[in-house]
């Protein structure tokens, strides 16, 4: 660490430098954008290409994983298998049911996309998320916690799947 210290304050012009001007230096030089033709080669040419994965398709992918986690809770679960399904269910229905307003939300700016529009979405779907949590704590009696904490968190990782899928 005191190496570190004082590499970074060498002597120039008889003034000690220090990292931090050195970091205010590098930051004020002006960063060429790649061509396309330079990120081909960087990159490839398959990372050009647009995603094939909408929105839409992460919604319906998250269905998907809720229906099938629902079913596997209702078929293999121990006692009381149908308020696991049930809750398995309302687990994924609180992951999706934001997730379409959002995609929703989405199609309907596609003409006006703008990073604060984007952000407003995100907390709103938060609020959302946790409003619908709230329900069906409140509403459902026979709650099962860890039927419904598991498929939220199935459903909530099928992004990563649809970002892999790309």
């Amino acid at each position: 660490m005191v190496s570190d210290r004082r590499d970074a304050r060498q002597e120039k012009d008889g003034q000690p430098r220090d990292a931090w001007d050195d970091e205010a230096q590098r930051e004020e030089e002006a960063v060429e954008p790649l061509s396309r033709a330079d990120a081909e080669t960087l990159f490839g040419a398959r990372a050009l290409r647009p995603s094939r994965m909408t929105p839409g398709r992460v919604v319906l992918a998250q269905v998907a994983v809720t229906i099938l986690s629902a079913l596997a809770w209702r078929l293999f679960a121990g006692g009381n298998a149908a308020a696991a399904g049930w809750s398995a269910l309302f687990g994924g229905v609180v992951c999706f049911v934001p997730s379409g307003f959002f995609a929703l939300r989405l199609w309907m700016s596609r003409e006006r996309t703008s990073v604060g529009g984007l952000v407003v979405g995100e907390a709103i779907k938060v609020f959302a998320t946790v409003a619908l949590f709230v329900l069906v704590v409140v509403l459902y009696r026979e709650l099962r916690w860890v039927p419904m904490l598991v498929t939220f968190l199935l459903t909530l990782k099928a992004y990563w799947v649809a970002l892999a899928i790309r």
